[in-house]
């Protein structure tokens, strides 16, 4: 039987990064033509180096086709080590590079609704211990705008993300805001069937607020009758509290409104949102930004549940 190239190698491996990133390539586009150019190189350079690349790990990477050049069995195990060896290369040299010259590039944050809320707070604590820091902030309210050259996304977690990877942040318990005066001020707690014929004030068609707050009236068994539209839920507070309306308001936030809103809790459905943190895997960090975000997770692991009721 054949010896494999596994059993002949003695030696450890001695893996060019180069040659990593060549074959990352060559699997996205899955045509050497298009790969070399990408990575401006000529096609005979590129096809040797995956040459070399395949004799070094001992067995051929893809399965090649005419023009086409596709992962094969090994290929695809070996790809998502080699991100990771890539990756992990350029956190390296990142590390180095802000050692020697710290970076002054904003940490670029994005978010929807809520996570906003918190933002004041989490920057005030950071630059406590990294006075240098700073921010670029995106609001951003829909799906279709979201930016993929930010470092990090406090987002609802239907929205999705391209080659992103997510962790749980919190969730939030929604309420409904009512005028002060409105019958439905006289309650603490309602099934959210007691709306259906109410006007509503919401946020804009395209926002995944808007999604999922219609899910919940359409789980209460009616459409929501809405008047307004609005770009956030400022607004919308300020048009209850003038009598325009009722909305869907989040419980956390309920000090930021204005005299004259009173905030119902929900039941039947329960009405919660909940958030992610995200980033782009094919991101390096800076440094910076990866105690960022490790400054985000350890903030909301630690953070209490609000313990005041809506008025």
């Amino acid at each position: 039987m054949k010896e494999s190239a596994f059993n002949r190698r003695r030696g450890g491996l001695c893996m060019d990064i180069l040659r990593l990133r060549y074959f990352r390539a060559v699997a996205q586009t899955e045509n050497i033509s298009q790969a070399a150019e990408k990575l401006l190189i000529s096609q005979p350079a590129l096809s040797k180096a995956i040459s070399l690349l395949e004799d070094e790990v001992g067995v051929a990477l893809f399965q090649r086709s005419g023009r086409r050049i596709a992962l094969n069995e090994y290929g695809h195990a070996f790809l998502k080590y080699a991100e990771l060896a890539i990756d992990a290369v350029d956190r390296g040299v990142s590390a180095v590079r802000e050692i020697e010259n710290p970076s002054t590039a904003p940490i670029r944050l994005q978010t929807n609704i809520t996570g906003e809320l918190y933002l004041i707070e989490l920057i005030r604590s950071f630059r406590r211990a990294h006075p240098g820091a700073t921010f670029e902030v995106i609001k951003n309210y829909t799906k279709s705008k979201f930016l993929y050259d930010c470092d990090l996304y406090i987002h609802a977690v239907n929205i999705p993300l391209n080659k992103c990877a997510s962790l749980p942040l919190f969730t939030e318990e929604l309420v409904l805001g009512v005028p002060a005066g409105h019958p439905l001020a006289a309650y603490d707690h309602i099934p959210l069937r007691m709306a259906r014929n109410e006007e509503f004030i919401g946020l804009i068609r395209s926002t995944s607020w808007t999604e999922e707050t219609n899910g919940f009236c359409f789980q209460a068994g009616f459409k929501p009758n809405v008047v307004y539209t609005c770009d956030g839920t400022e607004m919308v507070a300020k048009l209850i509290a003038a009598g325009e309306g009722v909305g869907f308001l989040a419980a956390q936030s309920w000090g930021a409104f204005p005299e004259g809103v009173k905030l119902l809790h929900l039941d039947d459905p329960l009405c919660s949102r909940s958030y992610n943190l995200s980033w782009q895997i094919d991101k390096p960090f800076t440094p910076l930004v990866e105690q960022f975000r490790e400054h985000i997770l350890a903030y909301f692991k630690a953070r209490e549940a609000p313990s005041r009721q809506p008025r």
